[in-house]
Order: structure tokens, then sequence, then C-alpha cells
């Protein structure tokens, strides 16, 4: 095994390699098509931002003097944001045939018609409220359904707690009018004052279950940024999979073709060298590949878990030489088969395309 020999085959491989406009096509902007696709098709600047919902209002509680009136739960729909966002546009109908034939042509995502006196009910006991929601398509009836759904079960929280604020007011009132007169009093296993007990009773029956919802995700799903740059390690996989395929499927057949295999075997240079060579040019290949991968996410936002300091990631760029000598080794054996350089690239290309779907490469497990 000589050093010269195996410089010269690198130099050699990695020469072709870049002169040839096709192979770089394959090496270089076809990963990068995918990330660019990933990046603002899958996975747009805006996925992780709230949305806006364009809704429509028929009211027909306007003249309410009660401080809780349509034109008031009106207003709030108008002003709710969501990080720096207002969650939806309000349009006021005079008509509800007009707003919902909207809705049904999605001019709106949805549509509410407050019923006269609604804010009286809504006070003393119980208002109907009619709410509809548009299909411009399946998931963005899901999204608008489950923000205005939410939007109902928040003014519901808020109003009932209020109640419950108000009633015990009255109730307190009550207990030092009343209730020492009537010696009333709760049993003496209840450790608690009567007061105590009737605000608990009553947000009891307001609210059940104050459920607190806490999100738990993979660090790579936190945000747009985290998931773009999880999709490029998928494209590195894919680049990893029918690019080492294909320098491995052609190591020995494109030198027959080309009428060298004989005389590169009858030189000084062994068949050892030669592999060895083209072997580490193909690695060489595959690893500018993965930073050219890299900085193309990192330009579209990416943002990737690594970090230099912590010794344990070190063993990443490791794995990705020990696939690069994987996929180049299953390569060769895929050289067996192949008559000729264009069917080991055929052949290599559509295997590490199926596979980059298929075993949870592109979509990283």
């Amino acid at each position: 095994m000589k050093w010269r020999a195996i410089k010269a085959f690198i130099l050699k491989e990695l020469k072709i390699t870049f002169r040839e406009r096709e192979t770089v096509f394959w090496i270089f902007a076809w990963p990068v098509i995918w990330i660019l696709l990933a990046a603002f098709v899958l996975i747009p600047p805006t996925v992780d931002q709230p949305i806006t919902l364009k809704v429509g209002i028929v009211n027909y509680d306007i003249n309410s003097t009660y401080p809780f009136n349509g034109t008031y739960f009106t207003s709030i729909l108008s002003e709710i944001e969501y990080r720096g966002v207002r969650l939806f546009e309000v349009t006021e109908y005079l008509n509800e045939t007009k707003m919902v034939e909207d809705v049904r042509k999605g001019k709106l995502d949805g549509g509410f018609v407050i019923p006269e006196g609604f804010g009286e009910k809504v006070i003393i006991g119980q208002s109907n409220l009619t709410v509809y929601i548009g299909a411009r398509d399946i998931q963005r009836a899901q999204i608008s359904e489950a923000i205005l759904k939410g939007f109902i079960e928040r003014m519901n929280k808020d109003i009932s707690m209020r109640k419950v604020n108000e009633t015990m007011k009255y109730i307190v009132y009550f207990a030092k009018e009343f209730a020492p007169a009537m010696n009333f009093s709760l049993p003496s296993e209840v450790n608690m004052t009567w007061i105590e007990f009737m605000r608990m009773w009553y947000t009891g029956l307001a609210l059940p279950i104050d459920a607190t919802f806490k999100s738990v995700k993979p660090q790579v799903l936190t945000s747009r940024e985290t998931i773009v740059g999880w999709f490029t390690i998928g494209a590195i996989g894919m680049v990893m999979l029918y690019t080492g395929f294909m320098i491995g499927s052609i190591m020995a057949v494109v030198e027959k073709e080309r009428g060298t295999l004989r005389r590169l075997l009858a030189s000084p240079a062994s068949s050892t060298d030669m592999l060895i060579g083209k072997t580490i040019a193909g690695i060489v290949t595959l690893g500018l590949a993965s930073l050219f991968s890299i900085a193309v996410g990192i330009g579209c936002g990416a943002k990737i878990l690594w970090n230099p300091f912590k010794l344990e990631h070190w063993l990443v760029p490791l794995i990705f030489i020990l696939i690069a000598l994987f996929t180049i080794g299953i390569g060769m054996l895929l050289s067996l088969i192949a008559k000729t350089s264009r069917g080991a690239t055929s052949i290599s290309v559509i295997l590490g395309l199926m596979l980059a779907f298929l075993a949870g490469i592109w979509f990283p497990k």
C-alpha cells in the first residue's frame, strides 16, 4: 500500500467528480432542493406563528344596556391576541344569510350569530350562541374549529369565575347578617369555614376540572428552526444514501468502461491503493456535500442542535463517516449486478431515494 498512489487516486476521483455536471447536481443541488422544499413549502416561515381567522358576526344584541352584551363580545373578539398576533379579523354583517354564504364560499373561516338579549341571559343564567365553522380545506377547518371552540371555552371559564366571585359577595353578606342568628355551621369533621366551603363548592360547579396543559416535545420539534434543522439532517442522510451507493457502484465499473482498469492494476499501484483512494475521495465528497447542505439549511433558518463543547456530540461526525463507509460498501456490492456505469448509477439513485423515504432518513426517526 503506497500513500503516493492513494493520494493520486483521491485527487483523480475528486477532479472527475467535480467536472461532471450531472454528478455535481445529484450530490449538491438535489439535497438543496429538498431543504428549500422543507423550509418554505412543508414548513413555511409562518408555521409556528398564530393564525388569524377571518370571522363574521351578526349582532342582534346591540341595544342591550347590560355591561356584557353583543357589542362587548364583538370588541373582545376583535382585540384578543396571542403572542402579539390578533386571532380574529372581524367583519360585521346585518344579514345572517349573507354571512353564512360567505362562510360556505370560504371567504370566512367562521361566524357568530349573537341573539337578542344575549348579555342579559349570560349574566342571569345561560344564553344561546350560534357558531358557524367554515372549511376552505380539511386542515384549515380543523384549525378553525379548535380555535373557535377554545375561545368559547375560555370565555365560559372567565364568565363563570366572575359569577362565582359576585355570588360569594352576597354569601359573605348573608353570613355576616343572618348566619349567626340561624346558628348555621358545618359538621365538625369539615376543617374549613362555611364561607370557604361555599367558595370551593361554587368554584367546583363552574369549573370542576381546572386543567393545565404542558407541552412536552422533543427539542427538535419545539420551533420551526429546529424542525428545518431536523429535515436538513434528513437531506444529508439522503445524500449519504444515493451518492454513497453511486460512488461505490461505479468505483471499478467506470474504470473498466474507460479501458483504464487493466492498466491501473498492471501499474505499481495495487487494487488496494485504488480501493482506499477512491473510498477516501468518496468520503471527502460526501463530507463537502454535508457541509454545503448544513450551510444552506442554516441560510434557510435551520437550527442544528450540535454543540462542539459537548464531547458526546463529536460522535456525530464519526457516525457520518461510518455511514459513508457503509453506503460506499453497499454500492460496491451493487456494482456486481451492474454491467455499465449508467446502470450502476440508476440502481443507486433509485434504491437510495426509496430507502430515504422508507427507512426513516428524510423523515428522521
